[in-house]
């Protein structure tokens, strides 16, 4: 049964450290974009910052509306990106090259499981005070 432990710990780390990593780039992405703002910038940053934070949120829960939430944001940086530069390769890349590949990673086949944690054997009884 030793296993199952070590497994159930395994199906939330992956998540976790990748929700972590998210959580980073949504808060440097929310606060840089407030100053962009307030130097009369593009709320593009702060829009994406939230987003990506709240990605993080449900992803830490084991929630894949952590996924979806991540989704709409590409669909929104992608449509930002062709607002922003139209069809110009060069000046699309570093706009969509990084979260794109965040995408990617969320997209592989390990990734495709339950985020929720296995229930343990007897995990369900009653602990005494």
């Amino acid at each position: 049964m030793a296993t199952t432990t070590g497994s159930g710990r395994q199906r939330l780390l992956a998540p976790r450290i990748l929700a972590a990593f998210l959580a980073i780039i949504g808060i440097l992405l929310a606060v840089g974009g407030g100053q962009l703002v307030f130097l009369g910038g593009s709320f593009y940053y702060v829009i994406t910052g939230i987003a990506v934070i709240a990605s993080a949120i449900f992803l830490w829960q084991g929630s894949m509306w952590g996924v979806w939430i991540f989704v709409a944001m590409l669909a929104w940086t992608l449509v930002w990106s062709f607002y922003e530069v139209g069809f110009d390769a060069w000046a699309l890349m570093p706009r969509l090259v990084g979260p794109f590949v965040i995408g990617l990673y969320m997209a592989l086949p390990f990734n495709w499981r339950p985020l929720a944690p296995a229930r343990l054997p007897n995990s369900n009884r009653a602990v005494s005070a």
